[in-house]
């Protein structure tokens, strides 16, 4: 009887551990509505079972708009929430832990995207350190004069940076600016020459780094 409590007692000890979220499906209808504030966990669960039954079906969001479920492996997520919004989800391991980094990212309607990680509990990593979103200062290559830095500067006062996750398993981020839509084309061209057109990054732990070419 005794051995039959503590074989109980055990179970109870690791059953958080045991059912925590084990897939990033899990995760995408356990979030707590900080990043998905359209979709309620029915819904996200509604689009689940759809994906996993090989349809691709418009589900309704808060705002009486639709969403739909892009793509969707055991660690890697891709939710069209609204007309203009899309959100990445990457689940990861830093050292022992679980790390969900998400990526959001809104038509503006030039793409604008910015940067989260999260932890099991849906607990957010708040530090500079782990990761500095790209300014357009990153994506100048050679020796840009002065005067066109400066006009670069002025035109994008609010730089518009889009944010993806790329490589086969979804290991790498790259950023992209949105120069070409945003700014006419006579004056983008004035600045083309000096411009790449995307900067990536790679997880280092919790931290995300440029990669350094």
């Amino acid at each position: 009887m005794k051995r039959l409590y503590s074989i109980l007692v055990l179970s109870l000890v690791l059953m958080p551990s045991t059912l925590a979220a084990r897939t990033i499906a899990d995760f995408f209808a356990s979030e707590p509505g900080n990043i998905f504030t359209l979709l309620t966990r029915t819904h996200r669960l509604d689009m689940v079972d759809y994906y996993n039954s090989g349809q691709v079906v418009d589900v309704p969001n808060n705002l009486a708009g639709e969403a739909r479920l892009i793509e969707l492996d055991s660690t890697y997520l891709k939710v069209q929430t609204s007309g203009s919004r899309v959100v990445e989800m990457l689940m990861r391991k830093a050292g022992k832990d679980t790390v969900i980094t998400v990526i959001e990212t809104v038509m503006t309607p030039v793409p604008d995207s910015r940067l989260t990680q999260w932890n099991v509990h849906w607990q957010q990593y708040i530090s500079d350190r782990l990761f500095t979103m790209p300014a357009i200062d990153d994506f100048i290559v050679g020796k840009m004069p002065r005067d066109l830095r400066l006009d670069l500067q002025d035109a994008m006062v609010f730089p518009l940076i889009r944010l993806s996750f790329t490589g086969a398993n979804h290991d790498t981020i790259e950023a992209s600016h949105g120069l070409e839509q945003f700014l006419a084309p006579v004056e983008y061209k004035r600045f083309a020459t000096y411009l790449k057109p995307s900067v990536r990054y790679r997880f280092n732990g919790l931290k995300i780094k440029p990669v350094k070419k």
